[in-house]
């Protein structure tokens, strides 16, 4: 009875039956905030409105349904579109340590030679801390992949959850991953392949294994009379990859690497998207031309320590030290200055090349983002705004997910942060994470 007097009164005022359906859910609306968007602008004294994991609204002067459960933000509070990790282990099984010798380490299980492309994350995925870690970083969405070695497995996206079991799938099977990992082992217990060489060569024998058995079905559903062929489940699951239905996930840093892959892409005709991409900028300009994407890495190493003085000392207003170096010790530091500046300012010379650049953890420990960060927005000449745009929409599109996450619009998935202030600032904490809708408090803890 109740519901049918809601219908009517919203059809009063005009709204379509349909809607008036819709409408039996009730909204949330965040009011006085501050909508940090990813294309760099800022709403101030903002209201952000979803319903049913969907954006209804959000910027200034926006109409709040009767409906809505409200939650006034006091214009202390500042909303960024949730942060995508666009590849990480997070809630994969550990690999194991116990290796032991096999009987033919010339031609090994699959397993134990890191080949294990049928590997789904929905299916293997464990509890980790590092979700509520990732959320209470502005994460809310992440591209996961199993830990391994040149094959672990395939790439899927979740919502995150602080629990595992709220953990949602958002798309299956997006990708397959790969990297020139070497099976496991050394000297003593290892296995072919062992060598970069031999992970190449293992990787074309692989596709050209798949293209045969692929054609040995086809032909078998056509002529019955032929023998049947053997299945092999780790084989067939690369079809997609062969089929260009899907890309290739390929976690490399190195120029010389990255090199290597674009002869296999050229080679079998699939997709690529580079993860990690520590050195891409050597490329850049070849990977714009490709129009090959990298989802880039920041876990830079570290800072040179006599430069790290060097800043401390002009960070705290004290007068540098007088320190005599040789002309030898200059000569190394500039070296090694020039070296780890090229590192740092790696998405910078992407993006100014015009290469598509997102965001991946890629090994990165959630507990060095922030330095991470912080180095790259003042050593690695990247704006705040287009920190945001890197781990928002630019990965978003990346991931093909575009037209659903990454940004605080109309129709666009209800996934994003409430931080105490700007997220780049020292002591800003996520208060509340949105994720499909979900709200999720932290209260800054």
């Amino acid at each position: 009875m109740k519901k049918q007097i809601l219908w009517l009164a919203l059809l009063f005022l005009g709204v379509s039956f349909e809607a008036a359906v819709a409408q039996t859910t009730p909204a949330h609306a965040l009011t006085n905030i501050t909508i940090h968007h990813a294309d760099g602008s800022i709403d101030e004294s903002a209201t952000l409105v979803w319903r049913d994991g969907v954006i209804e609204a959000a910027g200034s002067n926006v109409n709040i349904p009767f409906d809505a459960f409200e939650i006034d933000g006091g214009d202390s509070l500042h909303v960024y579109p949730g942060f995508i990790d666009g590849f990480s282990v997070w809630g994969s099984p550990d690999l194991p340590t116990d290796l032991k010798p096999v009987d033919d380490p010339g031609n090994p299980p699959y397993d134990r030679a890191g080949i294990q492309p049928d590997r789904r994350p929905s299916v293997v995925l464990q509890s980790d801390k590092n979700f509520e870690t990732g959320m209470k970083a502005g994460f809310t969405t992440a591209a996961l992949v199993p830990k391994g070695y040149m094959l672990p497995g395939q790439v899927e996206v979740f919502y995150l959850s602080d629990d595992l079991e709220s953990v949602e799938l958002l798309h299956e099977q997006l990708a397959q991953s790969g990297s020139f990992e070497e099976a496991p082992g050394g000297w003593t217990r290892g296995v072919y392949p062992s060598t970069l060489m031999g992970v190449m060569a293992k990787f074309r024998q692989l596709m050209f294994d798949a293209e045969a058995l692929q054609q040995h079905i086809k032909y078998y559903s056509q002529n019955p009379e032929m023998p049947a062929p053997d299945r092999d489940p780790v084989i067939e699951s690369l079809f997609p990859l062969l089929n260009k239905e899907v890309p290739l996930y390929f976690e490399v840093d190195q120029k010389e690497h990255i090199e290597r892959l674009l002869k296999l892409k050229d080679e079998f005709g699939f997709d690529v998207v580079i993860v990690s991409g520590k050195e891409a900028y050597a490329k850049a300009d070849e990977l714009k031309d490709r129009n090959i994407p990298v989802l880039a890495s920041i876990d830079f190493t570290d800072m040179p320590d006599w430069y790290k003085k060097q800043k401390e000392a002009e960070d705290s207003d004290e007068e540098a030290e007088e320190e005599e170096v040789s002309e030898e010790e200059q000569a190394y530091r500039d070296k090694q200055m020039e070296a780890w500046k090229a590192e740092v300012t790696n998405i910078r010379k992407l993006m100014d090349a015009g290469v598509s650049v997102g965001y991946a953890s890629a090994g990165l420990e959630l507990k060095d983002l922030a330095d991470k960060l912080e180095i790259l927005l003042n050593e690695g000449s990247v704006s705040e705004e287009e920190a945001v745009q890197l781990m928002t929409q630019n990965t978003a599109e990346i991931l093909g997910l575009g037209d659903r996450l990454g940004s605080l619009e109309k129709g666009k998935n209800a996934s994003f942060s409430v931080f105490s202030k700007p997220f780049s600032e020292e002591k800003a904490k996520v208060l509340h994470s949105i994720s499909n809708g979900t709200i999720h408090e932290f209260n800054g803890e």
